[in-house]
């Protein structure tokens, strides 16, 4: 039996792999996790148990549980110095032990990982707390190290499944708001209709997002914080307006971001249709639209009117950007239900006058010699085959589509208005029509064409 101090100071441990240990703490504590390991003839602590437990009692029970004395202590938290009688423990002179992501300690050898505050494991994580695409990115770089066990800063510990369902938590939740925003849908309604899948909670519902998270959420994917969040764009980059109602914005960020990547040119992805406007085209030297015309304010119930978004200010500033010199890339939809016989369509040289159904159908190359189309043969995947009129005395005929029946249309063309340059592609609206290789290569083709890359 365990000695009444351990009861008093330590009353959750677990030997987390040989040599590893972790220990959990009470609600009145905020749930939190600290740890420790043996190093050499001493052991390293991993964070201080809260400022209510006495900590003399807890290093007393450190020592008898590992047979080692803590002397010095690692942090997974910024600013925090060790009190008196520990000296705080340089990582570089413990063998296979690293910094990783967001302050984590990885145990490599061990293969455990103490997260730290970038990972809950059952209370509600404060959203309002992070920048969260910069979490996203400290949560895939955790789970890129492969541990095996993972102590988060709070909540339960577990297997590696714990960093990964912190991630499909918070991807969802940008992923739900994300989708809302891009229908224009106010954030009352917004916060009303998130509703994530009960396989991303751990201690329902005490792990809810709250109204406070999604107004967090919100104000970042939102000006004016959107697109670029303080940062100045670097050269070359896109701003890429995705998303509506019936495309949602994670499968189609994650079809183009590669060809972006690709083409050397950073992207800036918003779904906030206000962030069009001509001071943010100043930054950048790339326009990349995925998405209809149409926000539904009211929602999509039957009976629900929607809106035109695109207004005369942001067709000028459109025009003005590409005759000016630079680029636009039109993708699939982005012809559909904007301003008829506007300055828009006339500068994108097409028309949106509807599609087939959802099926497979081929999509062959006209034109061979033209740089969007070097290293590309025809191809078929599962997509909308829309059947956009072209200005023929404007553009140059690139692609074509055919469904089965024989149906054909105009499936991507390009020209230069004014100093600049414009390509349509009609592909795009599947997951399997974006990541198609062939599409990916005539996508990062296009990319460069239009910045005179190629």
């Amino acid at each position: 039996m365990l000695p009444l101090l351990l009861f008093v100071t330590l009353p959750h441990v677990d030997e987390v792999a040989p040599g590893v240990w972790a220990s959990g703490f009470a609600a009145r504590h905020g749930s939190a996790n600290t740890g420790w390991f043996i190093a050499g003839a001493e052991t390293v602590l991993v964070d201080l148990p809260p400022a209510a437990v006495p900590l003399d009692g807890y290093l007393a029970e450190v020592k008898r549980i590992s047979g080692r004395p803590a002397l010095s202590v690692l942090f997974t938290s910024e600013g925090v110095a060790p009190p008196a009688g520990l000296r705080a423990a340089v990582v570089d002179s413990l063998p296979g032990v690293r910094r990783a992501a967001g302050g984590a300690i990885f145990l490599e050898r061990a293969k455990v990982l103490f997260a730290g505050p970038a990972v809950t494991n059952g209370p509600r994580a404060d959203v309002t707390r992070w920048d969260t695409a910069a979490w996203l990115d400290t949560l895939t770089r955790l789970e890129a190290l492969g541990a095996r066990r993972v102590v988060p800063g709070k909540g339960s510990w577990g297997g590696a499944d714990v960093v990964a369902r912190q991630k499909r938590f918070l991807a969802e939740l940008r992923r739900q708001v994300a989708y809302g925003i891009s229908m224009g849908r106010p954030l009352g309604a917004i916060t009303g209709e998130i509703l994530l899948p009960a396989s991303y909670y751990t201690w329902m519902p005490y792990d809810l997002p709250t109204a406070d998270d999604i107004r967090h959420v919100y104000s970042e994917l939102t000006a004016p914080r959107a697109p670029f969040y303080g940062r100045q764009p670097k050269h070359p980059s896109a701003l890429v307006l995705i998303a509506d109602r019936y495309h949602e914005p994670e499968h189609l960020e994650a079809g183009l971001r590669p060809a972006l990547s690709a083409a050397g040119i950073e992207p800036w992805f918003t779904v906030d249709v206000t962030t069009l406007n001509a001071g943010n085209l100043s930054k950048v030297d790339l326009l990349v639209i995925l998405r209809d015309g149409m926000l539904w304010p009211e929602g999509t119930a039957r009976g629900s009117q929607y809106k035109i978004w695109m207004t005369p200010e942001q067709e000028k500033a459109v025009v003005d950007f590409v005759e000016g010199g630079k680029a636009f890339l039109n993708l699939h939809n982005s012809m559909g239900l904007y301003p008829k016989d506007g300055p828009y369509l006339k500068l994108v040289a097409g028309n949106y006058i509807g599609h087939g159904p959802l099926e497979r159908f081929r999509v062959e190359v006209v034109d061979k010699t033209h740089p969007i189309t070097q290293g590309v043969s025809d191809w078929s995947a599962a997509d909308e085959q829309h059947t956009p009129p072209y200005d023929e005395k404007k553009a140059r005929l690139l692609l074509r589509n055919r469904s089965d029946d024989g149906k054909t249309a105009a499936a991507g063309w390009a020209y230069e208005p004014g100093k600049g340059r414009l390509a349509h592609l009609a592909s795009g609206h599947t997951r399997d029509a974006l990541e198609h290789p062939m599409f990916q290569r005539l996508l990062r083709n296009a990319l460069e064409w239009c910045l005179r890359l190629r």
